[in-house]
């Protein structure tokens, strides 16, 4: 499975809301798009999320495409199930008919060809072209979907309703909604199972010589985006925080020790934790599992996504804080095979991504008070650690003496040993010594103007 990576995220990237699914039997579509595709976003929406529970979800993304069309036809195998989140989650079958006959010769046999595939959600939507003013016409469309009703629906499940096109009934949309929605839910609900079957059937293996990450990853991400997809960001964030909790316990065990950690490419020095798609993770995949500093930071960004989706900036800035510090300290174990400074510059520009991004988001004036002020400590903490590795990194490349040491002066704390290298950068051979004091003094100036 773990093959299948670069497929993955080709899915992923070619999916944002989900898909419902058009069966043009009558070829209809044209004359009634336009009002079927007013109504999305779906409004209101009941789901159910992983435990479960009822959570009405605003403003439900989806969209409407025929059965017909390339985007579903030209699909990768059936049996990759894994990728199941991104099939239909409902099927609108579009008929018409104006003749008895014609209905039990031609359009039944047809409609029960249609829906015989059981995991398929689907229903019925009867068009009438009959106008108010022809009484026989009106008359036989409410005959021929009588039969239909009969035909393909239950006590147990309603699964048609008529469109007039002269004019629909007042409850016609609502019903529409109500029916879609239905068929959403049924469809979600199957599928978390299915992926939670799965899920479980690898996390049982994990002590085993066959346990592999990537595989379990590609699992535990499809439900995650699942929910992502259809708006319960609680339940795809916890799918997240559990992703992270696993591999940390897969890079800390024995076996795991001598795997590359990463950040030696070109950019790696500019924090990614901010962008979940920085690098493809077909390249960060190694053996049976991903690069620490690559995939960590994707992880932190996944779930900053979410996070800042469900209005809570004050979250990330915490969270950030704290990934920051401890993958600080995981930089500093590898400092001898990493970049010159590269810890000092990965946590400047980690620092600066997250003061932006979180106060970019935040609603000054529209949080309690407590949270407010934990909003601006944590600022502050991250401008803080910022100053820290800037004094710091201007210590390091040969500024130390002209940095002023004081008990206000917190950089003087962190001038901790550091692995310099045997040979310093080169300074070209023209450079006079006007110009280095120059160049010497202007980073001073610049560094401690960001103090």
């Amino acid at each position: 499975m773990a093959n299948y990576l670069a497929q993955f995220q080709t899915i992923k990237n070619a999916c944002d809301h989900l898909i419902i699914a058009v069966e043009d039997v009558s070829d209809l579509w044209p004359i009634v798009r336009a009002g079927f595709e007013e109504r999305l976003p779906l409004k209101r929406a009941c789901l159910n999320n992983k435990t479960r529970n009822s959570v009405y979800v605003e403003q439900l993304p989806a969209e409407f495409i025929l059965t017909t069309d390339s985007r579903l036809r030209s699909r990768y195998p059936q049996e990759l199930s894994v990728f199941w989140f991104r099939e239909p989650y409902a099927t609108v079958v579009l008929v018409t008919c104006e003749d008895l006959d014609e209905f039990r010769t031609i359009l039944k046999p047809r409609l029960k060809l249609i829906v015989q595939n059981d995991e398929r959600e689907w229903f019925i939507v009867f068009v009438s072209k009959a106008h108010p003013s022809n009484d026989q016409a009106t008359k036989l469309a409410k005959k021929i979907y009588a039969k239909l009703e009969v035909d393909f629906s239950s006590k147990k499940r309603e699964r048609c309703c008529k469109f007039d096109m002269h004019g629909p009934e007042s409850n016609f949309w609502e019903d529409l909604d109500s029916k879609i929605v239905e068929s959403i839910r049924n469809t979600l609900d199957r599928r978390i199972q299915f992926y939670e079957d799965e899920i479980r059937k690898f996390s049982e293996q994990r002590l085993m010589p066959v346990w592999n990450f990537c595989n379990f990853f590609i699992l535990k991400e499809s439900l995650a985006f699942m929910f992502e997809m259809a708006h319960l960001h609680e339940d795809s964030l916890r799918e997240y925080d559990e992703l992270e909790l696993c591999y940390l316990e897969t890079v800390n065990t024995t076996s795991a020790k001598h795997r590359d950690f990463g950040g030696v490419d070109h950019g790696d020095d500019q924090a990614a934790l901010l962008k979940p798609g920085y690098k493809p993770l077909s390249q960060i995949a190694q053996d049976d599992s991903f690069r620490e500093f690559e995939f960590r930071q994707y992880l932190f960004a996944c779930q900053a996504k979410l996070l800042f989706k469900l209005n809570r900036p004050v979250e990330v800035a915490s969270r950030g804080y704290s990934f920051v510090i401890s993958f600080s300290k995981g930089l500093a174990l590898h400092e001898n095979t990493l970049p010159f400074c590269m810890r000092e510059v990965w946590v400047i520009t980690a620092c600066l991504a997250l003061i932006n991004a979180t106060i970019y988001h935040y609603n000054d004036g529209i949080v309690a008070p407590d949270v407010e002020k934990e909003f601006y400590r944590l600022q502050g903490d991250l401008y803080s650690l910022c100053r820290i590795k800037f004094l710091r990194l201007a210590y390091l490349i040969g500024y130390g003496t002209e940095i002023e040491r004081s008990p206000v002066n917190s950089a003087a704390l962190s001038m901790l040993p550091w692995p310099k290298p045997a040979v310093w950068p080169i300074v070209p051979p023209d450079a006079s010594s006007e110009v280095l004091t120059k160049e010497k003094a202007s980073h001073l100036i610049y560094i401690c103007g960001l103090c």
